[in-house]
């Protein structure tokens, strides 16, 4: 039995080093396109936790939109919406990023779903914004946000007739 056991933890350890190997390769073949949109999706997944202190280390201090946000302001909005809302998901639709010389965009197309504080009802939307990032201290930083017009997509087809 001890045998068996032994056995089974040796093979174990064995099997989780091959997946930290194959995992390290991955990561090293993608390149600065896999590890911003890894940045971009750990973003989502804390925007989604509503984790504002760990938001503020993936946006620049030299942050500016075309609506006259800076960083400060960004992170007031982004803390009225969670204080609002609750039960964020973001669900990314589409995500296509360019990269040039320690700059990049990336083009987010997703629908956000959460729920009112008082209500169970789930509210959704479709967001269309490209993301300014820049690279500081071997990290991407968000920079800038520019929110599109949604074009009308329905979610369904109506029947007619």
């Amino acid at each position: 039995m001890k045998l068996n056991v032994k056995t089974t933890c040796i093979t174990l350890a064995i099997l989780i080093c091959a997946l930290f190997a194959v995992r390290a390769v991955t990561i090293s073949l993608e390149g600065e396109k896999g590890y911003l949109k890894r940045t971009i999706h750990k973003i989502k997944r804390l925007a989604e936790r509503e984790s504002m202190l760990a938001l503020t280390n993936y946006i620049s201090p030299n942050y500016y939109d075309e609506l006259g946000n800076d960083r400060r302001s960004l992170l007031l909005i982004a803390k009225g919406f969670f204080g609002e809302y609750k039960n964020i998901l973001i669900a990314i639709d589409t995500l296509e990023i360019e990269i040039e010389d320690g700059s990049a965009s990336a083009h987010i197309e997703a629908t956000v779903y959460w729920q009112e504080d008082v209500s169970s009802d789930i509210i959704y939307d479709t967001v269309e914004v490209e993301a300014k990032f820049k690279k500081e201290r071997n990290s991407w930083k968000l920079i800038e946000l520019r929110f599109f017009e949604p074009e009308k997509k329905l979610l369904f087809s109506p029947m007619i007739g």
